[in-house]
């Protein structure tokens, strides 16, 4: 792995574990295997390793989303298959998550809290054009499309919290995958069901 890489790796863990204003630079260095100096060679200091952080955590998470929008299925599918995607980020890549989801209440970085609220337009977006031609095809019924996009982000959020919010001293405890994940399919297929009996 190249060592910016490695730097941006051992960020990422360190402020999920410890947040952005415990965690040092000697910390991530020491995490990355490398020397203090050579952190320095890529970035310029500890708030330009976390705007890195967030913007590669931002930016693969995006592609994740993107890589579901070619498939030739019902829109519903496709939603489906963007909500698995957001799902299995936040399982594989659960620091980056914890971080991203920290930043939306941090006051103290408001650069980072903008970054989010940009993410989270884009997704409403994205989910609001699905959406509306799920109803130019008939496949929904009326709604407002963005009303729509927000409630599905809303679902999302709350599906991926039991995994988003394994605390720090149970990261090694066992974790019944299979049933959050049930649970996780149970909850997308209430949102186009709905509960009306």
């Amino acid at each position: 792995m190249p060592k910016r890489e490695q730097i941006l790796d051992a960020a990422a863990t360190l402020f999920a574990e410890k947040g952005f204003y415990a965690a040092t630079v000697e910390e991530i260095a020491g995490r990355a295997g490398i020397g203090k100096s050579t952190v320095y060679e890529y970035f310029s200091s500890k708030d330009h390793i976390f705007q890195e952080t967030l913007k590669e955590g931002l930016e693969s998470y995006m592609d994740a989303m993107k890589g579901r929008l070619k498939q030739p299925c019902s829109v519903r599918d496709v939603l489906i298959a963007i909500g698995t995607a957001h799902f299995n980020f936040i399982k594989e890549r659960t620091h980056i998550a914890r971080i991203l989801a920290d930043e939306y209440n941090n006051s103290q970085s408001p650069w980072a809290t903008e970054l989010l609220l940009q993410l989270r337009e884009r997704r409403i977006s994205m989910f609001s054009s699905l959406l509306s031609q799920g109803i130019e095809l008939g496949e929904f019924r009326m709604i407002d499309p963005r009303t729509g996009a927000e409630v599905f982000l809303g679902v999302l959020g709350a599906l991926c919290m039991p995994v988003l919010c394994r605390s720090q001293n149970n990261e090694g405890a066992a974790v019944d995958t299979e049933a959050v994940e049930e649970r996780f399919y149970h909850g997308i297929d209430l949102f186009f069901t709905g509960i009306l009996s």
